[in-house]
Parts: C-alpha cells; structure tokens; sequence
C-alpha cells in the first residue's frame, strides 16, 4: 500500500491491491486500486475509488 499526501490536508490518495483466490478454480488473483479519501471535522468525509475493472473481469472468469 502507498499513500499519497496532497495539497488539501483534507485529501490522501492511496494505492492497494486486493488479492483473493477463486472458490471454484482455486486460482489465485490480484486487482489494483486507488482511492481517494477526504475528511471533515477528522472523520471520514468521503471515499471515491477507482478500480481496475480489466483486472477483476479476468479473476472471474479464470
């Protein structure tokens, strides 16, 4: 995992990886994301997340 700090004190950007095996094939996978997480007040505000959709179609259909 990395995470990013930006301009906005407000704002980090991070990057991860889900990993998970498939039940049926047993086959194992990874997919990347990024999200990107703002808060208010020190709460959690908001989280948008950006997904590689390519990554995870292959996963389920291995």
């Amino acid at each position: 995992m990395v995470v990013h700090e930006t301009a906005d004190p407000d704002v980090i950007v991070v990057e991860y990886e889900l990993v998970g095996t498939h039940e049926v094939t047993g086959v194992q996978a990874a997919a990347p994301f990024i999200g990107v997480l703002r808060t208010r007040d020190g709460l959690l505000a908001g989280w948008r997340e950006y997904q590689h959709t390519m990554a995870i179609a292959a996963a389920l259909t291995t």
